[in-house]
C-alpha cells in the first residue's frame, strides 16, 4: 500500500492568518523569530503588509503585496506586519517537522535567553494572551537589535551574533532530534528520488504504479503560531519522532 502523500523533500505548507493585535511599537503583526535550518517562502494570498528583517546587514523592511513571494534563509530574523488586519499568507518551509520541534527562536532580549528556565517561560504560548505576551517580548528584543544596528553596524552585528549564540545554547538538546527529522524527511526523499533514477536507468518504471493523489480542504485557523493563526497542509511527522 502506498505511503501517505507528503510534499516534495518533506516541505511544510501552512496557511497563515497574521495576528492583527498591536505590538509595543504600535504596529500590528507577528512575532520576530529566526530558524536554524529552514529556508522559508511567504506567498501573499490576501491583503497586504510587510516583513521587517534583521540579518548580518542590519535592518530592512520589505513590502508585501497580493501574490508577492518573499524567500529568506536560515538566520534571518523576520517579523510580519499586518497594518490593515487582512494579511493572509501561504508559508512554504524547508524541513517539515523541524519548526514544530524548536527550530525557531524568538528574538528575545538577553534576559529571556540567559538560561533554559527563562527561555521556556518566555516561549510559553498556550493561550491567545500568552501568544501576545511572547510576541511583545520578541518585538522588544527586535527593537533593541534594530536600535543597535542604527547606532553602529558593528555593535549591531556583535549583538546579533550574541543572540545566535544564546539561541544555540537554548536549543542544543534538540539538535540530535533535528538530525533524525531531516534524515527521515528531506534526506529520505532525496534518496527515494535517486533510487527512482537507478530504476529508470535499468528501464524499470514499476514504481509509477504507486502514483496517488490527495485533496486537502482548508480548515479553520486553529493553531497559535509565532506570526498568526495556522492551518497546516500535508504536515509531515516522521515515524518514531515524538512531537515536541
Amino acid at each position: 500500500m502506498p505511503h501517505p502523500l507528503r510534499m516534495p523533500a518533506a516541505t511544510l505548507i501552512t496557511r497563515l492568518k497574521v495576528y492583527d493585535s498591536v505590538a509595543p511599537d504600535g504596529q500590528r503583526g507577528g512575532t520576530p523569530h529566526m530558524h536554524f535550518l529552514c529556508t522559508e517562502m511567504y506567498f501573499v494570498l490576501n491583503g497586504s503588509g510587510a516583513v521587517e528583517i534583521i540579518d548580518h546587514n542590519g535592518f530592512a523592511r520589505v513590502d508585501l503585496l497580493p501574490h508577492a513571494a518573499l524567500v529568506f534563509s536560515a538566520g534571518t530574523i523576520h517579523r510580519l506586519i499586518n497594518p490593515h488586519g487582512d494579511l493572509e499568507i501561504l508559508v512554504i518551509m524547508q524541513n517539515s517537522g523541524l519548526p514544530e520541534r524548536g527550530d525557531n527562536v524568538v528574538c528575545f532580549a538577553p534576559e529571556h535567553l540567559q538560561d533554559d528556565a527563562a527561555f521556556a517561560a518566555a516561549m510559553r504560548a498556550q493561550t491567545p494572551a500568552e501568544a501576545v505576551q511572547r510576541r511583545d517580548r520578541g518585538v522588544e528584543g527586535f527593537l533593541r537589535l534594530k536600535a543597535l544596528f542604527a547606532a553602529n553596524i558593528e555593535e549591531g552585528r556583535a549583538a546579533l551574533h550574541a543572540f545566535y549564540a544564546a539561541a544555540h545554547a537554548r536549543t542544543a538538546h534538540l539538535h540530535a532530534q533535528w538530525r533524525e527529522v531531516v534524515a527521515a524527511g528531506a534526506q529520505a526523499e532525496v534518496q527515494a528520488t535517486l533510487a527512482r533514477l537507478d530504476a529508470l536507468a535499468a528501464a524499470d518504471t514499476s514504481y509509477l504504479a504507486q502514483a496517488q493523489h490527495q485533496l486537502t480542504h482548508a480548515a479553520p485557523y486553529q493553531t497559535l503560531g509565532f506570526c498568526g493563526h495556522l492551518n497546516r497542509y500535508l504536515d509531515y511527522v516522521p515515524e518514531g519522532v515524538v512531537q515536541g
